[in-house]
């Protein structure tokens, strides 16, 4: 399939290698020399093993005989195309049928890396928002601590130092994935906290890898242009917690950390089997906040962890939303045995989670920039909230959405924009594939395009520059929806653009009107 996944680490033996899959199917020699392993057909050449996923837009069975004509060694492909094809009269080609090959990739590129992941202590975190503030504040409780050197696998980046190496996807592809596990873990690392998206679940991208601990933040709308519905979107969150329990060589359950305050983590909370742990800002739990407050300066809470024990922390993150993800890491962190003093040495730490709700500021006479990945219909509104309890003079909102997504939540976005800002400027995200005038259009459904406080400006560039031109000193500017991407993807091609930096060019250019 069009997939650029491969692995090369050396030979090993492909007897050995399908030692890894369920009950595997096989015609041809297995006494052979493996060199590596791809699920892109065009990457193939002789020694290595093709696996035939099927992914979102084409079907890697189609590139089989690519594959072989490319003298692959083995092709692993799927039970009906096995019986129609491992006799074809190909003797060169090991064929090697299996049940689910997204699931025997991920089995595949795991022996093939010595099966690294059992040399770590995994912590997973997923959910619609909050997964990668989560993932940086339980680092950071970690790094603090001495429970050892931790690596990080998430949107923002993966590695296991202060340096993050990029990566496409929140959660990658099993041959990335794997290859990562392998190299944290010759650095020393003890364990990796990991963002676990739907979309890994639903393509088996973490199949076979066990959590020791499972962490929930919320389920909200999101990914709708991938999933069929939203059930099936909860489906994949639940599915996730589940794999907790459902290993058969896991030596004890996995613990669930969950949020009780967003209703449907709470529902997969309490129906999970194992054991959890509960957290809160608004009501009882067993990890909960009191005395929340939060301000341009940061954000402070009394954290309440274990029968008695209650400490202040300040939060250098802006948010009180950021205390949701706090307690979450807490939880986790308490949960590996980490001494209250270490949780709040490494919360307190944290000063900046790239692109979310990150403050630009170019002095204090001139307009506040916050810049937030919110791209969600519940994640705009929680920024947007907390920009307004910041009690600006005004708030003046740039956004859009992004083309080949969720069409259903443009015009519900663009409805919160409009009530919760004073003036809504509407740009383009990334619009990919579609026209941008045309996603700009579906937006306005849900908005009065008769306020004289809309904008629509196409240009993103544009957009942000004119937002802040217009903002008084004491004004706050919100610029939502891309946070920490450098790039925008315009058609199929990738251009660079941060938010951050054109903010940042407007402020220096900034005069008071």
């Amino acid at each position: 399939m069009r997939s650029a996944q491969t692995i090369m680490t050396g030979d090993i033996r492909l007897a050995n290698l399908i030692q890894a899959l369920e009950n595997p199917y096989i015609a041809g020699a297995v006494d052979i020399t493996v060199s590596g392993i791809t699920n892109d057909s065009r990457r193939v050449e002789p020694g290595k093993v093709f696996v035939a996923t099927t992914g979102w837009h084409a079907d890697g069975h189609d590139f089989v005989d690519d594959a072989v004509g490319r003298s692959a060694a083995a092709v692993v492909v799927e039970r009906t195309f096995y019986d129609q094809r491992s006799g074809n009269g190909t003797p060169s080609v090991t064929w090697i049928g299996v049940d689910d090959t997204s699931k025997a990739l991920s089995l595949l590129a795991a022996r093939f890396y010595g099966d690294p992941a059992s040399r770590l202590r995994l912590l997973g975190v997923t959910g619609t928002n909050g997964k990668t503030t989560t993932a940086h504040l339980l680092r950071s409780i970690l790094d603090a601590s001495p429970w050892g050197q931790t690596g990080i696998i998430g949107t923002v980046g993966h590695g296991s130092g202060s340096e993050l190496e990029a990566g496409v996807h929140t959660t990658p592809e099993p041959l990335t994935l794997h290859r990562l596990f392998k190299d944290m873990a010759d650095k020393g690392c003890v364990g990796v906290v990991m963002e676990v998206s739907s979309h890994a679940v639903r393509q088996q991208r973490t199949w076979g890898v066990d959590f020791e601990i499972g962490m929930l933040t919320n389920v909200t709308r999101d990914h709708l242009d991938y999933h069929p519905s939203f059930d099936d979107y909860i489906s994949a969150k639940r599915e996730f917690c589940y794999t907790l329990i459902s290993r058969e060589r896991k030596k004890k359950n996995g613990t669930l950390i969950y949020s009780s305050d967003n209703d449907i983590s709470n529902q997969i909370g309490k129906g999970f089997p194992g054991p959890t742990v509960s957290t809160s800002a608004e009501r009882s739990a067993d990890v909960y906040a009191t005395r929340v407050e939060a301000t341009i300066n940061g954000t402070s809470f009394d954290l309440h962890i274990g029968a008695d024990e209650v400490i202040p922390v300040n939060l250098q993150l802006l948010g009180s939303f950021n205390v949701w993800n706090a307690l979450v890491a807490a939880a986790a962190a308490r949960v590996l045995g980490i001494d209250v003093e270490f949780i709040k040495r490494g919360l307190e730490a944290v000063n900046r989670v790239p692109g979310r709700f990150e403050a630009i500021r170019h002095g204090e006479d001139r307009p506040l920039v916050i810049v937030d990945y919110s791209h969600t219909p519940d994640s705009l509104e929680g920024t947007l909230n907390f920009c307004r309890a910041l009690r600006p003079n005004r708030l003046i909102t740039v956004f859009g959405c992004g083309g080949d997504r969720d069409r259903g939540k443009r015009p519900i976005m663009g409805g919160i924009a409009q009530r919760l800002s004073d003036v809504c400027v509407v740009t383009s995200d990334n619009p990919r594939t579609e026209d941008p005038a045309s996603i700009i259009r579906e937006i306005l459904t849900g908005m009065d395009q008769d306020d004289r406080n809309l904008i629509v400006q196409i240009d993103r560039r544009q957009a942000i520059a004119a937002a802040v031109r217009s903002a008084a000193t004491d004004d706050l500017v919100a610029v939502c929806g891309k946070g920490h991407e450098d790039y925008q993807i315009i058609g199929n091609e990738s251009h660079h653009f941060d938010d951050r930096e054109e903010a940042a060019k407007a402020l220096k250019g900034w005069k008071p009107k």
